[in-house]
């Protein structure tokens, strides 16, 4: 079949739930300036990048390993359990942890996030390294032959490398995973609402900390089915007494605020509405969370580097 060069940071399993009776749905995009633009297109047609998460410079059944090895079983286990979930099945224990990877995933697959990721990889190098060269001076192995740049512009050059490896095993967390798997769930369906759940690409409406009793997960699985995780099973229901209506408009307003580049849908009707939202009360993402915290220890990292060359 060949190396899969699109990589979804949408899958197509999950936006073919917006999509129409000619297999399209509709993209909403800003191609120019802050006018949202509507375009049908076919859900394999949008949603990726090309080689997103590839590592350049190894051949290509490496540099893939993240999309063929990883992702594509993630996403090809979740929309089984996605096709459960809309015939109402109960979740096995394997398609439970199926969907929670899944969910995992979009928390830190989209592609500001591979770029961010990228970024930290790199500062950490230009930031950190530095003050490891007067320990590395002083202790550094006779059988060395590699000076201190040298040795730090190979760790730079493998970057992407370790940039894509550090993104795969914050999605694989087991603490997080199975933190997901072990909340209540429930599915929402909601057909009668006068307007449809959009998504985009940020999707996931969740807590900063998944461990607390107000702990919730939100994410659109289709125009009238919303997927609703919670600590508590009474939070879920706090959730579902909000009303129809008041849901849809509150969920989409969330996940239309936090959206980076599209929002879908399976028609046009919301333009307005996603029009005056899109893009407009971004939260900070997991990544971006996880970032912040890094950069407050660089100080202190450096000072008790310095201090321990200047040790005697």
């Amino acid at each position: 079949m060949g190396t899969p060069l699109r990589h979804h940071f949408l899958p197509e399993f999950y936006l073919k739930q917006w999509a129409g009776g000619d297999g399209r749905l509709v993209e909403y995009q800003k191609p120019y300036g802050n006018t949202v633009k509507p375009q049908r297109k076919y859900p394999k047609a949008t949603g990726f990048i090309f080689k997103l998460y590839a590592v350049d410079g190894l051949p290509d059944d490496l540099a893939q390993e993240m999309e063929i090895e990883f992702l594509s079983p993630v996403d090809s286990r979740a929309a089984q359990a996605l096709a459960a979930m809309r015939e109402d099945k109960e979740f096995s224990t394997a398609q439970r942890l199926a969907w929670s990877s899944f969910v995992a995933t979009l928390l830190l697959r989209m592609p500001e996030d591979i770029e961010l990721v990228k970024q930290i990889i790199r500062e950490l190098a230009q930031t950190v390294l530095p003050g490891f060269q007067p320990i590395f001076e002083r202790l550094k192995p006779e059988s060395e032959t590699r000076t201190f740049q040298q040795m730090t512009d190979e760790l730079v050059g493998r970057s992407n490398q370790r940039a894509i490896n550090f993104a795969r095993r914050i999605m694989a967390s087991d603490r997080l995973i199975h933190g997901i798997a072990a909340m209540e769930w429930s599915i929402f369906t909601i057909p009668r609402s006068r307007f449809e759940l959009l998504t985009s690409d940020r999707p996931v409406i969740y807590t900063n900390v998944l461990g607390s009793d107000e702990s919730h997960i939100v994410l659109p699985v289709g125009p009238s089915r919303l997927f609703v995780a919670a600590k508590d099973r009474k939070l879920i229901d706090r959730i579902r007494s909000a009303g129809e209506d008041a849901l849809v408009a509150a969920t989409n307003a969330h996940v239309i605020g936090a959206a980076n580049r599209y929002v879908y849908g399976t028609n046009d009707r919301q333009l307005r509405f996603i029009q005056n939202r899109m893009g407009n009360a971004k939260v900070p993402t997991l990544i971006e969370r996880m970032h912040s915290m890094q950069k407050e220890q660089y100080g202190p990292l450096l000072q008790g580097l310095t201090e321990a060359a200047n040790h005697e």
